[in-house]
């Protein structure tokens, strides 16, 4: 599978033992599903910064990409959730967004939230690390190959976009990353044999300068 092609790739992340074990102990909280915006956090500024200049080098990102968000996601017994056929279209800002292509403006834990323009969108990437193994058993992650290329889907449309490309399920190997354009239709079904599905996900902007100022830029 190529990035540009099919909207998806997986990779080694080089990040060493002790770096992911410091994060499947620090950055989860138990019993929740998942933790936003922590780019704040020194440890994971550092894995932003890293993963960014290794997938550089091998020409997955660009070495000038920024990171943007950084969202924590488990799978447990206790927090194992279905996630249905959607793109990821909202992202968080440093205040309310005052141009009209910024759509649906909303607060999610007291930050702002807004749809960047289409062309913003285009230029977005999700790196997933992946803390755990994930198998067919654990709720692993399926996009649609080339669906990213469709622009915005209405929720609609989506069974259509669906038959058209078909979809794929992506396993990972703890250490690897899965690469995704965010605007690749995906889901995620509950796991059939629930166990940790730690994934550190951090979206990188490649493209040039915005009309609005971005939450955090690492």
């Amino acid at each position: 599978m190529k990035l540009d092609n099919h909207g998806f790739v997986v990779a080694n992340a080089a990040i060493d033992s002790i770096t992911l074990e410091t994060l499947r102990k620090t950055i989860f909280i138990d019993g929740e599903a998942g933790t936003r915006c922590l780019l704040d956090v020194p440890l994971i500024k550092m894995v932003a910064i890293s993963l960014r200049q290794h997938l550089s080098l091998q020409g997955l990102i660009d070495e000038k990409a920024i990171a943007v968000q950084a969202i924590a996601f488990d799978k447990t017994p206790s927090s194992n959730w279905k996630v249905t056929w959607h793109q990821d279209l909202m992202f968080p800002f440093f205040a309310r967004t005052s141009s009209s292509r910024y759509g649906i403006p909303c607060v999610k834990d007291g930050v702002d939230y807004a749809r960047p323009p289409i062309e913003v969108l285009s230029s977005m990437t999700a790196v997933r690390l992946h803390l755990d193994d994930c198998d067919e058993l654990n709720g692993p992650l399926r996009i649609s190959p080339g669906s990213h290329k469709d622009g915005i889907v209405k929720s609609s449309d989506i069974p259509e976009h669906l038959s058209r490309h078909g979809e794929f399920t992506c396993f990972a190997k703890e250490g690897e990353v899965i690469l995704m354009k965010v605007l690749a239709l995906h889901a995620s079904s509950p796991a059939l044999s629930p166990k940790h599905r730690r994934v550190l996900h951090i979206v990188y902007y490649s493209g040039g300068p915005i009309e609005e100022n971005w939450h955090r830029e690492i």
